[in-house]
């Protein structure tokens, strides 16, 4: 993707937050406003996923010894996909430059490739450096505990702790690398044309390739691709990943001077936009969570919305914010 120059929406509101002090702050150079963006949210979303990852790892290794039970496994994967799924909504630096998503949620899985590294049976995490993100991450260990349910003490159920043992260190690496972002003393991230072209693809992938395609594109012979179909955890994959783009989006209220887009908004003096925005995120929000099946005819109304509010943002909001749209693999149609 191709950003524009770099506004200065997020040095602003960088400026704001200090502005109630006795002298004004001076400028904030880009590097430190994209400091703050990983600081508020990448490092603490990255570590809350990668502390699921961990300890679904070992709970996992509970299971396979036969000294947990299956009913625990799956409540901690979901937790830890869960997790994964808020901090991936929006992907910007590290989380792009490591290939994370493909690391450890490829979609859809590929089944032949999972058979063939079952076969080939992989001894550690040095062997399974040689295993495909296709046959690993969160939709192979997904399968392991739902489908073909890996049963304790067979070299299956162990091929699955190594799957959730790369999982977390993958996650490991990008809290990491996060954490070493807010220490850098100069940024190349563009940060508020990334964050606003990467927020719009966010919503994209989220509307059109977790929701609309792979139910477009299922027929009586092959059920819809969907996320996390085989747990039923579907609806709350889609909610998981539309919470973190809401409240970036329009903030927290317990946290009020937090980057959002909202916020850049209004620090550039565009106070009726700001509200207008916020307006359409309550609209896109209830029509999401008003999704009870995964159907076309379900998802409407949340396409609409959400569809409504893309337009919103790359037009009246990127012109606010002089910000130019790109395009990505994200937009569908």
């Amino acid at each position: 993707m191709r950003f524009a120059p770099l506004s200065l929406g997020l040095v602003a509101l960088c400026m704001a937050v200090s502005s109630q002090a006795a002298t004004p702050a001076p400028p904030l150079t880009s590097g430190a406003a994209a400091q703050a963006l990983y600081a508020q949210w990448f490092v603490p979303q990255s570590a809350q996923a990668s502390g699921s990852a961990q300890q679904l790892h070992g709970q996992l290794q509970q299971y396979c010894d036969g000294t947990s039970s299956l009913e625990k496994v799956r409540e901690q994967f979901t937790q830890a996909s869960q997790d994964w799924e808020r901090l991936s909504a929006l992907a910007m630096g590290p989380q792009i430059e490591h290939r994370t998503a493909r690391m450890v949620d490829f979609q859809p899985m590929r089944l032949p490739l999972l058979k063939a590294a079952l076969r080939k049976a992989p001894k550690d995490l040095a062997a399974m450096e040689t295993i495909g993100g296709p046959a690993k991450g969160f939709p192979a260990l997904e399968h392991l505990l739902w489908a073909d349910v890996a049963t304790p003490k067979t070299p299956t159920c162990q091929y699955a702790r190594l799957v959730a043992a790369d999982l977390a260190q993958e996650l490991k690496e990008l809290q990491q690398a996060n954490q070493a972002a807010t220490h850098f003393t100069a940024l190349d991230f563009e940060s508020t044309a990334e964050f606003l072209n990467q927020w719009i693809g966010g919503v994209e992938r989220l509307r059109w390739q977790s929701m609309e395609k792979p139910l477009r594109s299922a027929t009586a012979s092959k059920p819809a691709q969907v996320t996390r179909a085989a747990s039923d955890g579907t609806l709350a994959s889609w909610k998981a990943q539309w919470s973190s783009l809401r409240t970036l989006a329009i903030g927290n209220p317990q946290m009020p001077d937090n980057v959002s887009i909202a916020r850049l908004v209004e620090v550039q003096g565009w106070q009726r936009l700001a509200d207008e925005l916020r307006a359409a995120v309550q609209q896109a929000d209830t029509a999401l969570q008003a999704i009870d099946k995964v159907e076309l005819s379900a998802i409407a109304p949340a396409n609409k919305a959400l569809s409504q509010l893309k337009h919103l943002v790359e037009n009246d909001v990127a012109l606010s914010l002089d910000i130019t749209i790109g395009f990505s693999d994200a937009d569908g149609d």
